[in-house]
């Protein structure tokens, strides 16, 4: 399929929109939705993961990452277009999820707050938050799903850049309590616009290096976001001045994972290394050597996908005073050596 003929085809309805359009109508009466219910067909609905809120059985409690991804392979970004007419379900998910409104208006609640979004406007949703999305009309919605557990390995480098885009990425990967929600309004940007139907166009043909093509495009978007749209964004405001202390203890962790300690984090930020270290325990639920390990970890994973540095070279940049030190405790996290992982990665 070329760029043309998916633009054309993101407006006639697909075979799950004609399903979702069939049961919203159907629910205007009493007697049509009891003979919708009763033709279906429970097995097809059930493979195809349609949700029909009478059957409870469809609906999961969670979307976890496997009801969208292939969670034996590392691929971490899934694009699809929003099906229309589907029923407004509030849910929660373990991924993050950008909304983007190509074309039309759409409903959003999220965490009992109600908005519209319209043409140009991107909302993302981080894991672990309550929101649903309403769509009965023509509009036209485009979904990137992108998969916590992997975010850094593909866009480490984006996550130390300062801007307000990466600290809500960052707070919503290692924080327990972080935004609910951010957005941008980006109007009729026709670059905004592209690289969202370039990322489905990639994602519906499937062709050598598709995944590859797909996440330089979301870091084209999210540079073009935070070049263009950083002044006008929509975020919820700190609540209180811990919040403030949190997020700048996160960034400040994330950007100097390699060289600090304790002791320095402290005293950068004026506190006791005991009150540090408490506040890195309430605000990730780890501790500072977990958290400073899952960030080398992270770190070293880009380092040996993304370059051919020898693996005593990434050992040192990450962090580690000697490379057995480092194989050691990579294997412990990955279940792989750094060697196999690299050798694994070139494989896919």
């Amino acid at each position: 399929m070329d760029y043309q003929t998916l633009k054309m085809n993101l407006y006639p309805l697909n075979d799950d929109e004609l399903f979702y359009k069939r049961y919203y109508f159907a629910k205007q009466q009493e007697y049509s939705l009891s003979k919708f219910l009763s033709e279906l067909d429970l097995k097809d609905v059930k493979q195809r993961n349609l949700i029909v809120p009478e059957i409870k059985d469809t609906i999961p409690p969670k979307f976890e990452d496997s009801f969208f991804f292939d969670i034996h392979d590392d691929k971490s970004i899934v694009v699809q277009k929003h099906n229309r007419y589907s029923p407004p379900i509030t849910h929660s998910h373990t991924f993050f999820e950008l909304i983007y409104v190509y074309d039309g208006t759409c409903e959003q609640y999220v965490e009992g707050k109600e908005f519209q979004l319209k043409s140009g406007d991107i909302c993302i949703i981080p894991p672990n938050i309550s929101h649903s999305i309403t769509v009965f009309d023509e509009s036209i919605i485009i979904n990137v799903l992108i998969r916590k557990n992997t975010f850094h390995n593909v866009f480490f480098n984006f996550t130390r850049t300062e801007s307000s885009l990466s600290s809500f990425f960052i707070n919503n990967i290692y924080s327990k309590n972080g935004n609910d929600y951010i957005i941008y309004h980006t109007g009729s940007d026709d670059a905004i616009a592209d690289s969202f139907i370039y990322m489905l166009l990639e994602s519906t043909n499937k062709e050598i290096y598709y995944y590859e093509m797909i996440s330089q495009t979301l870091m084209l978007t999210f540079g073009l976001l935070v070049r263009n749209y950083e002044k006008t964004i929509e975020l919820p405001t700190f609540k209180k001045k811990s919040d403030v202390q949190r997020f700048a203890l996160l960034q400040y962790i994330q950007e100097n994972s390699a060289s600090i300690s304790l002791d320095s984090v402290a005293d950068h930020f004026h506190y006791t290394p005991e009150y540090t270290s408490k506040l890195i325990k309430q605000t990730t639920g780890k501790t500072f050597t977990e958290i400073i390990q899952q960030l080398r970890i992270e770190r070293a994973q880009v380092l040996l996908k993304d370059t051919n540095l020898t693996v005593s070279n990434i050992s040192q940049k990450v962090g580690y005073d000697t490379t057995e030190h480092f194989i050691r405790v990579f294997k412990k996290n990955i279940h792989l050596t750094p060697t196999q992982y690299r050798h694994y990665g070139e494989q896919l």
